[in-house]
């Protein structure tokens, strides 16, 4: 079983790809390609963000977290999860079996919404291709499901990075995409600051779902770490409005074993598509994790 704390070195063997030219130019490219990367791959694989998880590029992963959390308008309540993606023996590394949610799980942190979280589901994903720019995956489930995924990266600085992503999908009779443009900036090796942003819509509702939120990423050591959130999510029919405001403070460590993490996060919620007394609302949540890579 490997480490699953992505060290610097780690991150510049996952960042860097070979330069088969010979030109200055692509010199350059490939110089960058390797240098700036290395505090977001860090981030994400710490906080188990999709943009690692679910890349062409990432391998086996177990991954099952248990959330405790608490409101005055809600009271206790305890949610558990799985998910998983494995090579399937026998059979290409590009296919992978998975069993998750259709939830957009990378979004649903910082902008959280009031929906209710969606059951999880057998499937299969094929990983087509994953080049040093771009990756594009299919996934189909029983739920039934079909989704294509699209990612595209470009660097402008060594420090700053453009991440687009394109899902096209079906979910029963549902046709929807969702198009997220993220801004990642590297301030130093321990703080990274990310602009995230999407567009969502789908057949069945008359409306565009948008969203523009911040996270700052601060290291504190290979074991530790912290994210800062705020975030704002709307509609743009039938009039534009703010569905939800959103900020909170996640602590994420890993401890006693590899495989072992804990997260505590307070958060505020001003959500106007609740009813009036559960509109403003604060949450704190512990979640126990234990994740598995390349297992």
């Amino acid at each position: 079983m490997n480490n699953n704390i992505v060290t610097l070195k780690d991150a510049e063997a996952h960042c860097y790809s070979e330069n088969k030219e010979v030109d200055a130019l692509d010199s350059a490219y490939h110089y960058l390609n390797t240098k700036f990367c290395q505090p977001a791959i860090w981030f994400d694989s710490f906080f188990v963000d999709e943009r690692v998880t679910d890349d062409a590029r990432a391998g086996t992963m177990v991954r099952w977290y248990n959330d405790y959390s608490w409101s005055k308008s809600e009271g206790f309540k305890y949610r558990t999860s799985l998910k998983a993606k494995l090579h399937l023996p026998k059979a290409t590394k590009k296919l992978k079996l998975v069993f998750e949610s259709d939830a957009d799980d990378d979004l649903q942190d910082l902008f959280p919404t009031s929906g209710e979280d969606l059951e999880s589901s057998l499937g299969l994903r094929y990983d087509w291709y994953a080049k040093e720019r771009s990756s594009f995956n299919i996934k189909v489930t029983l739920r039934p499901s079909i989704e294509a995924r699209y990612r595209y990266s470009y660097s402008f600085t060594q420090d700053t990075l453009l991440n687009l992503t394109q899902r096209v999908y079906s979910r029963k009779s549902v046709l929807g995409e969702r198009t997220q443009i993220d801004l990642d900036h590297t301030l130093s090796e321990q703080f990274l600051i990310r602009w995230a942003n999407y567009a969502k819509y789908e057949n069945d509702v008359d409306h565009f779902e948008l969203g523009t939120g911040l996270t700052l990423y601060q290291s504190i050591s290979p074991k530790q770490a912290l994210s800062y959130k705020a975030s704002l999510t709307g509609h743009d029919k039938p009039h534009g409005y703010l569905s939800n405001k959103h900020i909170s403070i996640t602590y994420r460590q890993n401890v006693y074993r590899d495989w072992l993490f804990y997260e505590i996060t307070p958060e505020y919620n001003w959500d106007n598509d609740l009813e009036e007394d559960k509109m403003n609302h604060a949450t704190i949540t512990f979640r126990l994790e234990f994740l598995f890579n390349n297992v």
